[in-house]
């Protein structure tokens, strides 16, 4: 929140209620009430029992204790009261956390009863409120097989209060180093877990809304994060929105931003913007020391489109240099480690490049993940990758893509324009091939003058839907050398009408206008092979299909 009056008035109000035990708990969701907070700050302090601890799930005669409301302990049996007693919704505050147990969950599922359960935390930064968590019955998809759940999101860790953009020692946080560019705002959360059951769903939660400081102000939806603090890293999680707003007082409202499906244990970080990971400065400063030739980047996991945008303006000046450059994603999840090659001497037309490539592998699911068609038409027992690059429209000269995948493309690999206009494969040529070792091999991806969907399989396709290029060989009107049969479809000489709809395809080369489509129904190959190993074959991600949606939109 960035009207820091109103944080001052935040810790005036924590010191006159230090007496006051909590906050109440309602049978029913009020109307128009705000909340009566204890404490005036937010976050996880050391007096705050650890995450996890049998210690948090007390019993006694009243089953298990689920936290401190209105001064008072909640215990199992209390909030199924409160349940069974809900007209639709029952909304209940706790001091610090809340474990909710099975048995609540499975009443309100019985009721139809939505809850909402908001917790406040003493912590560092004057927040008050931590967390809404809200339970859709609706929502709850199985039988919850926890004792309890626990409701809390540590805000402030005690040695090190600066988990968002807005603190002033916001750089101490090694999440700083993460997010490298300025003006990027962010915010990290860290949610609780039971013993054993970090990564799992907490189930019929379908979203939990946590007080921020103004990182997020105007903005309807910002990209959600897993964050590896021992590594350093950060996944994709999907997309987070503006959530409806917690007032603490008459005079104090924090704003929220929603979290879907949240996971227990998790550690999310929301930004702003999805900005550009890629590092500019380092890439312009190889390229203008004299006594580096080839400038080669370690670019770091790449997860969205728009992530990795490269500027005309640095190939300008890498065309300007002579100089080639590599650029290089470890991959993440299915998504192999692949590479971006540039020949500055080669390079004639610049324009900025996102250089985001979503990688598939066969069989496809074609429906779900929004791809073409045609690939449905691909044998099974084929294996092919299909190559969708985030950049639209032409790419510089010299351009080459290589990816890591098996080694059954070493011994044959052919590359595929996918034509979605025409439903058909566009034959480019065979891609080369280099062992790293005895199950994989590097792929190198040439001759492509422009992005859009390409397809790399390990056979060679032939059909009714694959056009090859012409042999250049054989010039027009002529038959071919004895011993090699004319392509049928074969382009008509000049004096001919061409035939209707055998247009170039926009975009190709020269060398691969359209000759014509080989007679017959469907995609065969040759001899059948073994499929990916299933390390290369792994599931695309929920984040992928949402992904590809959104791709889908704008292409």
């Amino acid at each position: 929140m960035k009207n820091w009056k109103m944080r001052i008035g935040a810790l005036a109000l924590a010191a006159a209620m230090a007496a006051v035990p909590c906050i109440g708990a309602a049978a029913a969701e009020p109307k128009g009430q705000s909340a009566s907070p204890a404490a005036a700050e937010t976050g996880r302090q050391s007096t705050v029992p650890a995450a996890g601890s049998k210690a948090d799930a007390r019993t006694d005669e009243k089953g298990l204790y689920v936290g401190l409301s209105n001064g008072t302990g909640i215990y199992e049996d209390d909030l199924i009261r409160m349940v069974e007693g809900a007209s639709g919704s029952l909304k209940v505050e706790f001091m610090n956390r809340a474990d909710v147990p099975a048995s609540v969950l499975k009443k309100a599922k019985e009721q139809n009863v939505k809850l909402v359960f908001e917790i406040f935390t003493p912590g560092f930064d004057a927040a008050m409120f931590n967390s809404r968590w809200v339970f859709d019955p609706s929502h709850l998809y199985w039988e919850p097989d926890q004792e309890y759940y626990p409701l809390g999101i540590s805000l402030d860790l005690a040695a090190s209060p600066d988990y968002h953009s807005l603190h002033p020692d916001a750089d101490s946080n090694p999440f700083s180093s993460v997010v490298r560019n300025d003006g990027v705002e962010w915010a990290l959360y860290d949610l609780y877990s039971a013993e054993g059951c970090e990564g799992s769903a907490f189930p019929g939660f379908s979203y939990v809304e946590v007080a921020h400081w103004g990182e997020f102000d105007g903005l309807q939806q910002m990209p959600v994060y897993s964050y590896n603090e021992a590594g350093g890293t950060i996944s994709n999680s999907g997309y987070g929105a503006k959530g409806d707003d917690a007032a603490v007082s008459d005079s104090i409202v924090w704003p929220t931003v929603r979290i879907y499906n949240p996971y227990q244990g998790a550690n999310y970080a929301v930004l702003s913007d999805e900005h550009n990971f890629l590092p500019i400065e380092e890439i312009e400063e190889q390229i203008k020391d004299p006594d580096i030739a080839a400038v080669d980047i370690q670019m770091g996991s790449c997860y969205l489109d728009e992530q990795y945008v490269l500027p005309a303006e640095t190939l300008d000046q890498l065309r300007n240099s002579g100089k080639t450059m590599s650029l290089t994603s470890p991959g993440v999840e299915s998504q192999p480690t692949y590479s971006w090659f540039f020949d500055g001497t080669e390079i004639t037309d610049t324009m900025d490049m996102d250089l985001y490539v979503r990688f598939y592998y066969s069989p496809y699911n074609v429906q779900d993940l929004w791809l073409p068609a045609i690939l449905e038409d691909l044998p099974e027992d084929v294996p092919s990758i299909l190559l969708d690059f985030a950049h639209s429209g032409p790419i510089p000269g010299g351009t080459e893509v290589s990816l890591t995948a098996s080694a059954e493309f070493a011994q044959e690999g052919h590359l595929y324009y996918v034509n979605e206009a025409d439903d058909t494969f566009e034959y480019v040529g065979e891609v080369s091939a280099e062992m790293e070792n005895e199950y994989f091999c590097t792929l190198t991806v040439s001759g492509i003058t422009h992005c859009s969907y390409y397809l790399v399989s390990s056979q060679k396709l032939t059909g009714g839907n694959v056009v090859e290029p012409e042999d250049p060989s054989t010039p027009e009107g002529q038959e071919p050398p004895e011993g090699q049969e004319k392509p049928e479809g074969q382009e008509p000489p000049e004096d001919q009408e061409k035939p209707e709809g055998q247009e170039k395809p926009q975009g190709q080369n020269e060398a691969q206008a359209q000759a014509g489509k080989i007679q017959g129904s469907a995609v065969k190959t040759g001899d059948n092979r073994s499929v990916l190993p299933a390390v290369m074959a792994a599931g695309v991600s929920i984040a992928a299909a949402a992904w590809a949606i959104r791709r889908k939109m704008v292409r």
